[in-house]
């Protein structure tokens, strides 16, 4: 009998069950077209299993965890500086290449316990560093230095929330201008396949925690509040460019 995705089924191991049998199938003569076909095949798979509506327990339960893991950090002397439910407006690609998904390339971050997509904390602080050095920000020393740890916790983001009658998984393309053949790119005989990678649907909302030493920071709560705002206004992951990752800052 075969076995059928669903948001009960570990989509890391799924893959790699998937990748050994089609293995098995061409007795280890594994192309990258076949690589590219497999992974279109479960990305199709995952955006018509995770739907909104059978994910509820699974955003509650994730929820949770976050709460206790706030009050496990204040207990610690953390203070809570960011501590909300925001919606993407428009899709969300994030770790293009992840190693919970190799060599299948889905493109975007997996947490292989939750079983959904996640934002890494190292992302986000990555991208709230990046806005506070383009907007000469005093909380620069805050996210720390080469000589002083960082007194800002970042953790990582998960969905909470996604829109009803949709899934939490959008199959979107990427239009690559070549295609190499024989160790170069022949622009004349190029004719180029679009490849698929995994997003996180527009409109759904991410847990976003950022907490601090109770020793004051350096920049005050509201500053350094203000700057988390600006990052996820500009933009979290890849493609900001293209206007993805964008998220509307206002609580849910």
């Amino acid at each position: 009998m075969a076995l059928e995705l669903s948001p009960g089924v570990n989509v890391v191991s799924y893959l790699r069950l998937k990748l050994l049998r089609l293995a098995s199938e061409l007795r280890g003569g594994v192309t990258k077209d076949d690589l590219n076909r497999l992974s279109r095949e479960v990305m199709l798979e995952m955006e018509r299993a995770f739907s909104c509506e059978a994910l509820t327990p699974l955003f509650r339960a994730v929820d949770n965890h976050v709460e206790r893991v706030v009050k496990a950090l204040e207990e610690l002397g953390y203070t809570a500086i960011y501590n909300r439910n925001l919606g993407l407006t428009s899709r969300l690609a994030i770790h293009l290449r992840s190693p919970y998904t190799s060599p299948l390339e889905l493109g975007t971050s997996w947490d292989p316990y939750w079983n959904l997509p996640y934002i890494p904390a190292t992302s986000l602080k990555g991208a709230i560093r990046s806005t506070a050095e383009l907007t000469g920000s005093s909380c620069l020393k805050d996210l720390g230095t080469l000589g002083e740890a960082s007194s800002v916790v970042v953790l990582d983001a998960y969905p909470v929330l996604c829109p009803r009658g949709r899934s939490l998984i959008t199959v979107d393309i990427v239009n690559p201008h070549y295609r190499e053949a024989e160790g170069k790119v022949s622009e004349v005989e190029s004719s180029p396949a679009p490849l698929a990678m995994l997003t996180v649907t527009s409109g759904t909302a991410f847990r976003i925690v950022v907490l601090a030493a109770r020793r004051r920071p350096a920049c005050g709560e509201e500053a350094l509040s203000r700057i988390v705002s600006e990052a996820l206004r500009r933009g979290i992951g890849a493609k900001t460019s293209l206007g993805y990752g964008i998220f509307k800052v206002s609580t849910i």
